[in-house]
């Protein structure tokens, strides 16, 4: 499926969603340590429903059950939705943010986040930035603050191919990532090696 710009997006939501980011990054929170906090939101957001958070993520129902089930929640769909009403309902008068933040930190032991982080995540999620986005978000944070290439390859556990072939897409806006992560100008010299770059120079002449 081409990847298609959203026609709508917070700027400002965008930018702090991102910096966020980097705050957990910092701390040593990798991006599976986010999918949590991202599924519950989304599950939240359309009221405990999988088909309709599913298709407004545009993955397969049964991706999300998986997920569900890895989290320990394949049969809590159910309580999780209860719960939240409840909470949705006795909370009018509080941000979705705050009433969210309750909710992850009742059904939620780890990673704990503080409330600034939840909401710069909040924030970010209903942007619509994809969770797949992350890890090449991850790996360009990284090198930026002056870890190699093998680190974060080690760290998550990537072949040299499985990066490249991750990093690629960064240098394109047209492409998903390439787009995600166009307010941080990803510059080649952060994405290929300086022996890659030798050899597109080379075709190139």
């Amino acid at each position: 499926m081409a990847f298609k710009q959203p026609s709508q997006i917070s700027k400002s939501k965008w930018i702090s969603g991102l910096k966020t980011l980097n705050r957990l990054w910092k701390r040593g929170l990798q991006p599976d340590d986010l999918v949590r906090h991202y599924f519950l939101h989304w599950f939240v957001v359309y009221n405990g429903n999988i088909i309709k958070t599913a298709k407004a993520l545009q993955i397969h129902r049964n991706t999300i059950q998986g997920y569900f089930l890895d989290l320990g929640y394949s049969n809590k769909s159910v309580k999780l939705r209860h719960e939240w009403q409840e909470l949705n309902e006795k909370s009018k008068n509080s941000s979705f943010e705050k009433k969210f933040y309750a909710f992850y930190q009742k059904f939620s032991k780890r990673p704990r986040f503080s409330a600034d982080e939840n909401a710069g995540l909040v924030g970010l999620w209903q942007t619509l930035f994809p969770f797949k986005t992350l890890t090449p978000h991850y790996f360009l944070w990284a090198v930026r603050v002056g870890k190699s290439k093998d680190w974060v390859q080690k760290e998550l556990g990537y072949s040299y191919r499985h990066r490249a072939r991750l990093m690629n897409p960064v240098l394109k806006p047209k492409t998903r990532d390439g787009f995600w992560l166009s307010p941080l100008r990803p510059q080649v010299t952060e994405v290929y090696s300086p022996r890659y770059r030798t050899i597109l120079a080379r075709k190139k002449r």
